[in-house]
C-alpha cells in the first residue's frame, strides 16, 4: 500500500520476471534448465536478461553437477546466481556439516542461510562446507539473511507473517543486490560478492 502498511521486501521499486519451472506436483531437471537458460534470453533477447536470478528451490546434499553449467552460464553473463541454502526437514535431524543442499552447495553459487531475529542461525538453515570442497576452504552459505518469523506475500495477493525458510532469507539478498545494481550498474557480481 502508499501508506506503507503492506511494505514488504528489500528493493520494492525493482522490476523483476519469473519462470516456472514447478508444478502442484513438482519440478524435472528438465523444467529447471529450460527456465534457468530462459533467464539468459528472456523472450530471445540476451539484453532482457535479469541482474540477479532467486532460486528458493534446491535438492539434496549431493556431488550431482548437473546444474553447474547453469551456474557458469549465468556468472559468464554476469547474473548473480543467488540460492536458498536448504531447510531441514521434518523427517531429518537437525541441519549437520555438509547438509547445504545442492545447487547452493555448486562452486558459482551465492548461498543464502536464514538468521533469526537475533541475527543467529535459524535451527534449520542448513550448513555447510559444500560436498564439493570437503576442504572446507570456500565458504557455505556464502551469507545470511533474515529468514525466521519473515513477513510475506503469498498467493491470492494475501501478506502473511510467521514464513520459516531459507527461501524468505535469499530474496532478502537477491533484494539488496538489486539495490547495488540500482547505485552502480557497472557492478561485477563478484564485487556484490564482495
Amino acid at each position: 500500500e502508499s501508506d506503507g502498511t503492506n511494505a514488504i521486501g528489500v528493493a520494492p521499486g525493482a522490476k523483476w520476471i519469473a519462470a516456472k519451472a514447478f508444478t502442484e506436483t513438482g519440478g524435472s531437471n528438465a523444467a529447471l534448465l529450460s527456465c534457468a537458460e530462459w533467464m539468459l534470453k528472456p523472450d530471445g533477447k540476451a539484453e532482457n536478461a535479469p541482474d540477479i536470478v532467486n532460486n528458493s528451490w534446491g535438492g539434496s546434499a549431493n556431488t550431482s553437477d548437473w546444474f553447474k553449467d547453469m551456474v557458469d552460464s549465468w556468472r559468464a553473463a554476469n547474473i548473480l546466481p543467488v540460492f536458498a541454502a536448504g531447510n531441514k526437514k521434518t523427517d531429518e535431524a537437525e541441519p549437520w556439516p555438509g547438509s547445504i543442499q545442492n545447487p547452493a552447495s555448486l562452486p558459482g553459487s551465492f548461498a543464502v542461510g536464514a538468521t533469526d531475529i537475533n541475527n543467529k542461525r535459524g535451527s534449520f538453515s542448513k550448513l555447510g562446507p559444500s560436498l564439493f570442497d570437503p576442504t572446507g576452504e570456500s565458504i557455505k552459505p556464502e551469507i545470511s539473511a533474515p529468514g525466521v518469523n519473515i513477513r510475506s506475500s503469498v498467493y491470492g495477493g494475501v501478506y502473511e507473517g510467521g514464513w520459516n525458510g531459507t527461501s524468505m532469507a535469499a530474496p532478502h539478498v537477491a533484494g539488496v543486490a538489486a539495490l547495488m545494481k540500482s547505485a552502480n550498474k557497472s557492478l561485477t557480481i563478484e564485487e556484490m560478492e564482495d
